[in-house]
């Protein structure tokens, strides 16, 4: 192994002035001219030089390092195979002898003999077949008892529509209406396709329309709450308060309607 070292700043600048003068030597004189280049040695190694080229000494090559032999590689162990095995042969049967029935105990009944197995029934003979009439029906027993009918339904009562008249500035329903009320909520529970319309007018007492209105909506529910006395679901009777705006006759008063579902 041979060790260098970098060359020192006046070593290259010695150098680069040598290369310098050689090419303006060349450059200047002519092609046949001679160049006389003087090389001076440098010191041996140890007296302080610094290291060149020439002054080297190789170092001392080192011992390869140890190394360890590798390790056997074990051979693959060597298939071997399996036997077969052959099936054993089947066991031998032997018909055993027939087991005696247990001994009885002194005193009891003898045992009944065994069955015998049925024979197959013998076909019958070929037998010709009369046709079955149908069995007619017989008339019913003398002592049959008749189911009693229903009740006929009750007759509906006839009505059309009708008013109901108030007299001043009262909301109660007036005592004679109480029969026609009665008759329409009669007609309401034969008849349950049937309900009820309820057109309220108002006008004595009201100063405003809104309390012309107001007291047309209390004489509709009052009425609606005698029907209602009567058995008539108010889910059946639709009311219109319509206030202070009779078309003709009287202005107080509540048109009664029929209507059909």
């Amino acid at each position: 192994m041979i060790r260098y070292s970098k060359p020192s700043a006046g070593r290259r600048a010695a150098r680069l002035a040598l290369a310098v003068g050689v090419l303006l030597a060349g450059l200047a004189g002519p092609a046949s001219a001679q160049v006389n280049v003087t090389v001076t040695r440098p010191a041996a190694p140890g007296s302080g030089a610094p290291l060149s080229l020439e002054n080297a000494v190789p170092l001392a090559v080192p011992p390869p390092p140890p190394v360890r032999a590798p390790r056997p590689i074990a051979a693959p162990p060597r298939f071997v195979a399996p036997t077969p095995i052959e099936a054993p042969p089947p066991p031998e049967v032997a018909a055993l002898p027939p087991v005696p029935p247990p001994a009885l105990p002194a005193g009891a009944p003898p045992l009944p003999p065994p069955r015998e197995a049925p024979s197959a029934p013998e076909p019958a003979p070929d037998v010709a077949v009369a046709p079955v009439e149908p069995a007619r029906p017989q008339p019913p027993a003398q002592d049959t008892q008749t189911a009693a009918l229903p009740p006929p339904p009750a007759a509906v009562p006839a009505m059309e529509d009708f008013s109901v008249v108030y007299a001043g500035a009262v909301t109660a329903l007036p005592e004679d209406a109480e029969a026609l009320v009665e008759t329409a909520a009669a007609r309401l529970r034969a008849d349950e396709r049937l309900r009820l319309q309820l057109r309220s007018y108002a006008e004595a007492g009201a100063e405003t329309e809104r309390d012309a209105r107001r007291m047309s909506l209390e004489r509709a529910l009052a009425l609606r709450e005698r029907l209602a006395a009567h058995g008539v679901r108010s889910t059946r009777v639709d009311i219109r308060a319509l206030g202070a705006t009779a078309p003709d006759g009287p202005p107080d008063r509540i048109d009664v309607e029929f209507l059909n579902d």
